[in-house]
């Protein structure tokens, strides 16, 4: 639905799609099951943001990852996991959502 909010269009970590789909948190293959609530609640308000600022007022520490020119930005997780995408700010939409420990 366009124009409700940011459109995921696409997931590298097939767990976060599948926990995307549900309509309440549950175990998947490949998320950790300590994560579970938190990537569920984080990618369902991703999808009602009005747009990426809306996030930013989140306590997520949204940031974007180097180089800007990338389009790649991050949202924490717990620890060193990120909940990291890519946006398209022209479409309001990200792709590419993975869950990685890049620290």
């Amino acid at each position: 639905m366009e124009g409700w909010g940011v459109e995921i269009r696409s997931y590298r970590h097939k767990g976060l799609e599948a926990l995307s789909g549900s309509r309440e948190p549950r175990n998947v293959k490949g998320v950790p099951a300590e994560f579970t609530r938190k990537l569920h609640q984080r990618l369902t308000l991703i999808q009602a943001a009005a747009n990426i600022q809306q996030l930013a007022t989140m306590p997520w520490r949204l940031h974007p990852l180097e180089p800007k020119a990338s389009c790649r930005w991050s949202l924490w997780v717990n620890g060193n996991y990120r909940l990291t995408f890519r946006l398209d700010p022209e479409t309001n939409s990200v792709s590419d959502v993975d869950l990685e420990d890049y620290h």
